[in-house]
C-alpha cells in the first residue's frame, strides 16, 4: 500500500487546508475525526469529492482528546464509547479502508485499581469492536507512548488482551514504540496482526513526531521485518513541510 498522509499536520484546520491534500495527493489520508475537524455529512462529501478526483482512500481515526473509555465514570465511559462509535459510522459513510482506536487510560499517582480500568477498556472495546462490526468497518488498535497513563504501551497488552479473548487488528505506531525502546518486540511478537502503520521518528525520550529519519528508529529493522505492501501506512507529522519530507524519506526507505 502506498504511503499517506495523516491529518494530523492540519489538525484543527483540515478544511481550512484542504487544498494541501489536493496539491500534495497522498494516496491515503487518515482524517482524525475529533475537535474543530470532526466530521458531519458535508465534510464526508469535501473528501468523497477529493477522492473522485485523486483517486485517495481513507483512513479515520477516532477521537481522542478528553476521552477515557476505561473511565470509571460510567456517563464518561459511555460517552467516550458513543463518540468512537461516531467515528465508526463516519468511516462507513466515506468507505474508509479502517478506524484506528485509543485505548483507554488508568488513574494518576496510583489511585485506583488498574485491574478494574483495565477490565473496563476491555468492555468498551468489545462494545466498539461489535459495531465496527455490524457496519462493516474494520478498526485497528493504536499502541501508546511512554510517558502516559494509557493502556497497550506493549506487546505484552496486546497478547494479554488476546488471551482474555478480545481480538483485534494492530495499528502499530512506529514512534510510540521507540519512546518504549519495543520496536523489535512489537514486530517479533505482533507480526500477524498488525495491519496499519503510523510513521514518525524521536529520539526516544517522547514522541516528538518528526519526520521518517530524523531520530533514533531503526527503520531499517521495520523494513525487513514488516512486509509494508500488505498494510496500510501514513506519516504523522507536526507541519505540512513536515509531512512532505517524511512521505518523501519513508518512500525512499521502502522503495530501496
Amino acid at each position: 500500500m502506498p504511503i499517506g498522509i495523516s491529518t494530523l499536520c492540519t489538525f484543527g484546520e483540515t478544511f481550512k487546508k484542504i487544498g494541501f491534500y489536493r496539491e500534495s495527493t497522498p494516496p491515503v489520508i487518515e482524517v482524525i475525526d475529533d475537535w474543530a475537524d470532526r466530521l458531519d455529512g458535508s465534510r464526508i462529501r469535501i473528501l468523497l469529492d477529493l477522492a473522485s478526483v485523486g483517486d485517495v482512500r481513507f483512513t479515520v481515526h477516532a477521537p481522542i482528546i478528553d476521552l477515557n473509555i476505561a473511565s470509571a465514570n460510567e456517563r464518561l465511559k459511555r460517552l467516550s464509547a458513543q463518540l468512537v462509535k461516531e467515528s465508526i459510522d463516519h468511516a462507513r459513510d466515506l468507505g474508509a479502508l479502517l478506524v484506528v482506536v485509543h485505548p483507554g487510560s488508568f488513574p494518576p499517582d496510583g489511585r485506583g485499581d488498574p485491574e478494574a480500568h483495565w477490565r473496563l477498556n476491555s468492555e468498551s472495546f468489545c462494545e466498539i469492536r461489535e459495531h465496527a462490526a455490524r457496519e462493516g468497518v474494520g478498526v485497528c488498535l493504536e499502541n501508546m507512548p511512554a510517558g502516559t497513563r494509557l493502556f497497550f504501551q506493549t506487546p505484552q497488552e496486546f497478547l494479554r488482551a488476546s488471551e482474555e479473548g478480545l481480538d483485534f487488528g494492530v495499528a502499530l505506531d512506529v514512534g510510540h514504540a521507540n519512546t518504549r525502546g519495543m520496536l523489535g518486540e512489537f514486530l517479533e511478537l505482533l507480526r500477524g496482526r498488525i495491519r496499519h502503520l503510523h510513521l514518525h521518528d524521536n529520539k526516544g525520550d517522547r514522541d516528538a513526531h518528526l519526520p521518517v529519519g530524523r531520530g533514533t528508529v531503526d527503520w531499517q529493522l521495520l523494513k525487513r521485518e514488516i512486509d509494508i505492501s500488505s498494510l496500510t501506512a501514513v506519516v504523522e507529522a507536526n507541519t505540512e513541510l513536515e509531512a512532505l519530507e517524511s512521505v518523501a524519506a519513508a518512500r525512499q526507505l521502502f522503495s530501496s
